[in-house]
């Protein structure tokens, strides 16, 4: 049984401050009730062995794919977000030397390295991965190109517990202890890890020991990016037979299988020429080279020095093109679109607002960048402006997505200019989601909304109960402390009395 330290405790605070608790959801405004009150959260988070937690089931929602499609992604309550990336530094340090060491370039993805906050402060490796590719192509005459279908969904729990457990046999308690807690959050069934948290890869990368090795010791050259798997050889036959052998390891031992679709044979210097250096991605990395180096999970910019008087000139103008230059493909791509739209964001560039606003739909998958990069640049008259936009805008079927619909209420709430537009305030009041409700009530000081809500308060779901207890900050003063007390001193649930204590004293 594992108690959790106050260490890895404060590395999650970190952790989830600096970066985010889920990569497809708004960070809830519940850590900063958690941090005000953190040295009770931290007593009580150690108080018990973690098989004493109870674990409510997290946020799931569909997020959109370019092509078509969906990924169903996670946000675990706050809580079990803090105790979730406790354990996954508990075990990192363990699990980073039990894989393939890094100079070999083989298990390129994500290497292990915790440091201020981040899992992987030396960041994620995609570049070792194609020089690596690169190297194997010139050495061999061809390439096995496969991945794993739907890899952090199948992910067999024992076996991430006996991964973790082979990287250090002292951390077997952990690794029990920590598929009893993923078994939890999944309610029972013992298949798949959250999708979203940064934990998660720490995760799927110990998972993946075994089958580096696997590999290695059939005598082949292989390397991966995390389940993107390139393998080398002297014939298709031999490859063959490599698929063949692999795919049944999986099956016997993960319950994991290859993707048909994405599993081909290649002549190794065609698949150089043809998929690493065809002209879209020439192209692709010259885009990216011209925003400078971008790290997704650090949000750092490695700076490149240009020669020219007027740097932040050139900077928009980039940033611009990018944008221009995405819209030109068929589909979205991921990478170029967040790069360019997170560097927007950074250096508050308000020059492409209303070309993304104008194509919402088209950057729906990257709906979380777009609306925190929107955050930055609006102020309340430019809510005034795009609001219109936003009014019609609204139809749209994108937002039959649920998570491209709680993202765009998230921002539009926010501002008292977006409100006082009735369509758009039809929107937010017509919304399934308490919580940017109750966002909106704050902004729009709408006492009678949260006065209509305290009677219903333990009729509704945790998320929805602790945005209305937030939303009390609009009371007038001696009916919110009446109510806080009382919630304070009745309500058996510990972070909502975390969330009316850290109300009440700072509303």
């Amino acid at each position: 049984m594992t108690i959790i330290t106050e260490d890895t405790l404060e590395f999650a605070k970190e952790h989830i401050s600096k970066y985010y608790d889920s990569d497809f959801f708004p960070k809830p405004v519940e850590f900063e009730a958690l941090w005000h009150n953190w040295n009770d959260v931290k007593m009580e988070l150690m108080s018990k062995n973690v098989q004493k937690f109870w674990i409510p089931p997290p946020r799931v929602m569909a997020a959109m794919k370019p092509k078509g499609g969906f990924r169903v992604v996670h946000q675990l309550e706050p809580l079990e977000s803090i105790v979730y990336t406790a354990l996954a530094r508990e075990v990192a340090e363990s699990v980073e030397p039990a894989r393939v060491p890094p100079e070999e370039r083989v298990a390129c993805s994500y290497r292990l390295k915790p440091a201020d906050g981040s899992f992987f402060s030396g960041g994620t490796g995609y570049s070792g991965f194609v020089e690596k590719t690169e190297k194997l192509a010139e050495e061999n005459e061809y390439v096995l190109v496969t991945d794993i279908t739907d890899y952090y969904n199948q992910i067999y729990l024992h076996r991430l517990s006996n991964a973790i457990e082979y990287s250090d046999p002292e951390l077997k308690p952990v690794g029990d202890d920590l598929e009893w807690f993923i078994t939890s959050l999944n309610s029972k069934p013992s298949q798949g890890i959250p999708v979203g948290p940064a934990a998660s890869i720490v995760m799927a990368e110990a998972v993946l020991i075994d089958i580096d090795l696997f590999l290695i010791n059939k005598g082949v050259f292989h390397t991966r990016y995390v389940d993107d798997f390139r393998i080398f050889g002297e014939s298709e036959r031999a490859l063959r037979q490599i698929q063949k052998e692999l795919t049944l390891y999986l099956y016997e031992n993960h319950r994991l299988t290859l993707s048909g679709e994405k599993t081909e044979i290649y002549e190794a210097n065609k698949y150089v020429e043809n998929q690493l250096h065809n002209q879209y991605a020439e192209e692709r990395m010259s885009i990216f080279k011209s925003l400078d180096v971008f790290n997704p999970y650090t949000e750092e910019f490695e700076e490149i020095e240009y020669e020219v008087e007027d740097e932040e000139e050139l900077l928009v103008e980039r940033v611009i093109a990018v944008i221009d230059k995405v819209l030109t493909y068929p589909t979205l791509d991921l990478g170029l679109a967040r790069s360019a739209i997170r560097k927007a964001k950074w250096h508050s560039i308000t020059d492409i607002a209303t070309t993304v606003i104008k194509n919402y739909g088209f950057f729906g998958p990257v709906v979380g960048d777009v609306a925190l990069y929107l955050k930055v640049v609006t102020t309340e008259d430019v809510a005034e402006e795009w609001a219109p936009r936003f009014a019609v805008l609204l139809g749209d079927e994108v937002f039959d997505n649920e998570l491209v619909r709680f993202w765009t209420e998230w921002y539009l709430s926010q501002y008292s200019a977006y409100l006082a537009n009735p369509g758009i305030r039809a929107f937010i009041h017509g919304s399934p989601f308490i919580e940017n409700r109750a966002r909106a009530a704050i902004t729009e000081y709408d006492i009678a909304w949260v006065r209509g809500m305290k009677s219903d308060i333990f009729h509704l779901g945790s998320w929805e109960r602790r945005a209305v207890l937030n939303a009390a900050r609009v009371l007038p003063s001696d009916e919110r402390k009446h109510w806080l007390k009382l919630t304070i001193g009745s309500s058996p649930i510990l972070l909502d009395r975390w969330v009316a204590k850290w109300v009440l004293e700072t509303a």
